[in-house]
């Protein structure tokens, strides 16, 4: 076996060792942002049911999620607004707010599973 042929097999193996670490990484964030949408669409429905008797568990919930994340990750900061303007605003705004919350979740949780595709589909390539 020559140099560059150890080289290359090197190089392969630390491919293969980022592409395994970035695979985890996007599978974290979307288990994560599943559960805040989770979290999210249950806030959502007690606020339109006016259902406030698990609104304090709820929103536990969800600053534990938050709290678990960097400060400035787009997720906390969606749930985070949902949060605050569910214990400061009427029912109907902190809804809204909830509901776009949710669905700018869901849009985050699409690009990251497109995200996980495309890096499985080039490393499908380079095997």
């Amino acid at each position: 076996m020559t140099i560059s042929e150890r080289e290359a097999g090197t190089v392969q193996e630390e491919r293969r060792e980022q592409f395994k670490e970035r695979r985890e990484q996007l599978v974290e964030e979307i288990r994560t942002a599943q559960r805040a949408r989770d979290l999210l669409a249950g806030l959502e429905r007690r606020l339109n049911e006016r259902n406030r008797s698990e609104l304090e568990d709820q929103l536990g919930r969800l600053d534990q999620l938050a709290g678990s994340l960097p400060e400035a990750h787009s997720v906390r900061l969606l749930v985070d607004s949902a949060v605050r303007s569910a214990r400061t605003r009427g029912a109907g705004y902190a809804a809204s707010v909830a509901s776009r919350s949710r669905s700018k979740t869901e849009g985050r949780l699409s690009t990251l599973r497109g995200s996980l595709s495309r890096l499985e589909a080039f490393a499908g390539m380079d095997a």
